[in-house]
């Protein structure tokens, strides 16, 4: 998220610019955004702590999971049938009241009900395969299966059962997260396996859902979720293989939180593999201390706060990822995107490099005050036809003296086509930069061009060389407090309507060799990638404000169409690289127009998709 921009310049109606140079005050500490008629100053105070160190990516090998056998036998297995004040087991089990206490390893097929008991699990660190076969347990406390000594334990869900596991409806949570106290419905200090065909519903009404002192894999079976704090909780690593994934928890949906590292085994990482999840949280729907990796299954999460979040490396490698809501969807130390295809909305940062922990305020609160060109009403001293700004910056004259500004501070949210896209299409235009009249002294000032303007962080940068991404940010698209590099694959951002935050915002420089770029939006913080080869990149700035839906056609010197791009929400700004876009080519811009074709995200089409419009002109590609 940008942290401050000062609003300069008016906007000249119907008139394509080229970007020129953002301006910014502040360094991360206490920064205010301030429209030039000094009517409103807001400020958000950003605080950020965090090493410069090198982040690793660990790869499945080096979490240690175990090879355990899920081919379980009940062919000599004890049985345990709960029911109140008369639950009765074999050898290895003790009863005491309602509460049931398994005290040796082997397999143990319980079935039946308690509404105010629990199964313990204490052996001498045995392995234990618990199969739950119609299983319904309220507990009096916290923990209805609470796993306190045990070296592997397995929740087997036996093929057509449905299980329960609840808090008693007064539960407390509790009071030292640091010791071994059950700190959820089903709770275990042991490795744990869930598998089967079976379902599990866990209704936890005073802390997490489902939670491991050591790992926890999920290989199979139908889980239901409902958490007063986390959903599902692995300590030193959450692991889903595959099964169908329900949660719905007031804290994180999944969560991995050991922070110790040492040279053998990673812990902290939260991966997937497969599987359906549906992920709705009050806070992050993923979250794990030192990295998240997606390399499959179907992810579909509504976050309070960041969609996936690590302090690490977060990767994804295949899969679906679907983020509805989120403050920040993908957030990271290290990102990186080599395959899949994903969906982000969020009230900030689509994509965010941090540079480590950090509170700021929200994204949307300086929608008021635009640096650069604002997305105004498009009113100005009248220009000649055929004059443009130029890069000539903010608050400066056609010939490149500076001259005192009048700016309208007012946002044109609406994205009316009457005070906007309709002045740009029917307007004069002129590719000539050096055109001027002395009568005119304010121009639209530009955004910036290249990398941003706060210092890079050592060791966080953006990696995108496959999948698919579209992003819905209303603060910036793609923000990196390190670098960014881009490969291959697609990233299509509908950006911020805000001058305060752009589609773009890399401290440190952003390279493009291949894949397909297209980010629209305000043009106050204006940012594109650097060319590094062939593959040319526009950066095209329009001086007032382009409605949502409005086709953005790139032709060719020889008429071919290279892309098209349907604004999703008012934009005022577009920055597209493909491979059709050739580096020192020169191509035209034309606006409005009937689209068809497929959409390859968002509103991007690529090759011949668009009839009709009207051309603003030509620019060359970088």
């Amino acid at each position: 998220m940008r942290k401050s921009t000062t609003a300069l310049a008016g906007i000249l109606a119907g008139t394509l610019l080229l970007a020129g140079c953002s301006t910014s005050t502040g360094t991360g500490s206490d920064t205010t955004t301030t429209t030039s008629d000094d009517t409103t100053t807001s400020t958000t105070t950003t605080t950020t702590s965090a090493t410069s160190s090198e982040l690793t990516e660990v790869s499945y090998e080096d979490l240690d999971v175990k090879d355990v056998d899920l081919s379980i036998d009940t062919a000599g297995a004890t049985a345990i049938t709960l029911s109140d004040s008369g639950s009765t087991g074999g050898d290895g089990v003790t009863v005491d009241g309602d509460t049931v206490t398994i005290t040796a390893g082997g397999t143990y097929v319980l079935s039946g009900s308690l509404s105010a008991g629990q199964v313990v699990v204490d052996t001498d660190d045995e392995d234990v395969n618990l199969v739950l076969d119609g299983v319904d347990i309220t507990s009096a406390d916290t923990a209805a299966i609470d796993i306190e000594n045990a070296d592997e334990v397995v929740i087997w869900l036996e093929a057509g059962s449905a299980n329960t596991l609840a808090d008693a409806a007064d539960a407390t949570a509790a009071t030292d997260e640091e010791s071994d106290a059950p700190n959820a419905t089903l709770y275990s200090t042991a490795d744990l396996w869930i598998a089967g065909e079976g379902t599990l519903t866990v209704d936890a009404v005073a802390e997490d859902g489902i939670a491991s002192k050591d790992g926890l894999v999920i290989e199979s079976g139908t889980l239901d979720v409902t958490a007063a704090d986390d959903g599902i909780r692995g300590k030193d690593f959450l692991v889903i293989k595959d099964g169908d994934i329900t949660v719905d928890a007031d804290g994180d949906a999944l969560k991995s939180t050991n922070e110790s590292l040492d040279e053998e085994t990673a812990v902290g990482v939260v991966w997937i593999s497969g599987g359906t999840l549906d992920l709705t949280s009050g806070v992050d729907g993923i979250d794990a201390v030192n990295q998240v990796t997606v390399e499959g299954g179907e992810l579909a999460i509504a976050a309070g706060d960041d969609g996936i979040t690590t302090d690490g490396v977060l990767r994804v490698a295949d899969g679906t990822v679907d983020i509805s809501t989120s403050v920040e969807g993908l957030e990271g130390g290290v990102i990186l995107l080599s395959g899949g295809t994903g969906t982000i909305k969020s009230s900030d940062d689509g994509l965010n490099v941090s540079s480590g922990s950090s509170t700021s305020g929200s994204a949307g609160q300086d929608a008021g005050t635009m640096g650069g060109g604002q997305m105004g009403d498009g009113t100005m001293p009248e220009r000649p036809s055929g004059d443009m700004g130029g890069r000539g910056g903010p608050g400066s004259s056609t010939d490149g003296t500076t001259t005192d500004t009048t700016t309208d501070t007012t946002t044109d949210t609406t994205g009316t086509t009457d005070a906007t896209s309709a002045s740009v299409t029917t307007a004069d235009y002129s590719t000539d930069a050096s055109s001027t009249d002395a009568s005119v002294t304010t121009v639209a000032g530009g955004g910036g061009m290249g990398g941003g303007m706060d210092q890079a962080e050592d060791g966080r940068y953006l990696e995108i060389s496959g999948g698919t991404w579209y992003i819905d940010a209303d603060g910036d698209g793609i923000d990196s407090n390190g670098t960014a590099t881009m490969t291959g694959g697609t990233v299509v951002v509908d950006g911020p309507t805000n001058s305060g935050n752009g589609a773009i915002d890399v401290n440190g420089e952003f390279t493009i060799t291949g894949g397909t770029l297209a980010a629209s939006g305000s043009s106050g913080m204006l940012e594109a990638p650097t060319a590094s080869g062939d593959q040319g990149v526009l950066t095209v700035t329009f001086a007032s404000a382009i409605a949502d839906g409005t086709a953005i056609t790139v032709t060719d010197a020889d008429g071919d169409q290279v892309a098209t791009f349907t604004t999703g929400k008012i934009s005022q700004s577009l920055v597209l690289s493909t491979d059709g876009i050739v580096s020192g080519d020169t191509y035209t811009i034309s606006t409005g127009g009937t689209v068809s074709g497929t959409a390859v995200a968002g509103g991007l089409v690529l090759g011949d998709a668009a009839s009709g419009g009207s051309d603003l002109g030509t620019l060359t590609a970088d």
